[in-house]
């Protein structure tokens, strides 16, 4: 597929370091000098501007894109990059990155958003489609932008830890989907104990997605 990954920040590198091999993956960033640094760590295109800007879009050929990922450091660009890609451009699918998860509840369909999340590996994950996670993928779709994937990590204070998964109280309308462990993915069963370090995948509504950092802290 084509995927155009805007904003080559953290978030941004890791997505497209990812998903290369199987991918043509774009890269637009405004900053010149991480453009060329990112072509040349990474061996893609990278288009050097403002995605905000339907000329620079254009440039990245989103009239052929399958997939936008809005992944720049500021939520309001990322969301403009959405609507335009999504409304103006008729991108299929596209994946708007949360960077404060109090602005995750104008990440919906309105705003041209199809997935609102925060992990590079599920990104990545979501793009690919695999088998492991094509249930989360297909209730994503289903909910259109009402569900968030988040990844969150278990603190040495957190209150989880030690105990088991199933026992945890969750806000409404949220689950844990799996529990990364090193590289091990666990199902959170009645017999997992949430240790610290565990990394969270939790699959909630928008609503509830803004109380979950509490909970792992």
């Amino acid at each position: 597929m084509r995927v155009i990954v805007a904003g080559a920040g953290k978030l941004g590198r890791r997505i497209a370091d990812i998903i290369k091999e199987k991918h043509t993956v774009i890269v637009i960033e405004q900053d010149e000098a991480r453009s060329k640094y990112i072509e040349d760590l990474l061996g893609v295109r990278v288009v050097t501007g403002d995605a905000n800007d339907p000329n620079r879009l254009t440039d990245a050929g989103v009239d052929q894109a399958d997939v936008m990922v809005a992944c720049t450091g500021d939520d309001e660009d990322n969301l403009v990059i959405c609507m335009l890609s999504k409304f103006e451009f008729k991108v299929p699918k596209v994946i708007g990155a949360v960077r404060n998860p109090k602005n995750q509840w104008l990440y919906n369909r309105s705003w041209g958003v199809d997935v609102a999340i925060d992990s590079a590996q599920i990104v990545a994950q979501l793009i690919e489609e695999e088998a492991s996670l094509r249930d989360i993928v297909t209730l994503l779709k289903l909910r259109e932008g009402e569900v968030t994937v988040t990844e969150l990590t278990v603190s040495a204070t957190s209150n989880i830890a030690g105990k088991l998964a199933n026992s945890i109280e969750l806000p409404e309308h949220c689950i844990i989907a799996a529990i990364l462990r090193g590289t091990d993915i666990l199902v959170p069963s009645a017999n997992v104990t949430i240790e610290t370090g565990d990394e969270l995948l939790f699959i909630a509504h928008t609503d509830a997605a803004e109380r979950l950092p509490e909970l792992v802290e």
